[in-house]
């Protein structure tokens, strides 16, 4: 009888989508989707893709985190210090990234609304994710990196 019970909550852990696969699904949606935007505003579904691709990784990126089913009092932080700042901003950190990438993508396709010159707006959409991921990739606790 015991084998048996086992056997049930194996299956219905096997059954379950690991968040990479959710976030690669999630992020992949947004593609098409911005593609659909970016003919229909700009008649250009190239750049409309881009962006879908900006939106769609930053998603794939932060998707785990969003899932994480964690206890904050077993996994706490200890206190930051300068050196320990500087080191986490060298290293890369997925969900900080994540969580950037989308209001990057969002600014570059208001940029497009508002004027025709890219250069600009490609220049302010890498100063303002620069802006956002810095310091969630500094405060963001290391194991959602």
């Amino acid at each position: 009888m015991s084998g048996s019970g086992r056997q049930q909550s194996e299956s219905a852990t096997e059954g379950q989508l690991s968040p990479g696969l959710i976030g690669v699904a999630v992020g992949a949606l947004d593609v098409p989707v911005f593609a659909y935007v970016g003919l229909e505003l700009f008649g250009d579904p190239v750049f409309g893709a881009f962006v879908g691709l900006v939106v769609g990784l930053g998603m794939y990126l932060s998707m785990p985190a969003f899932m994480a089913d964690d206890d904050d009092d077993e996994h706490s932080d200890p206190p930051l210090t300068s050196v320990e700042a500087g080191r986490r901003l060298r290293q890369f950190h997925r969900t900080a990234a994540g969580l950037a990438l989308p209001p990057a993508g969002m600014l570059l396709l208001t940029w497009r609304l508002v004027s025709e010159n890219l250069r600009f707006g490609v220049l302010a959409t890498l100063v303002i994710t620069a802006a956002i991921y810095a310091p969630l990739a500094v405060l963001l606790p290391r194991r959602y990196a």
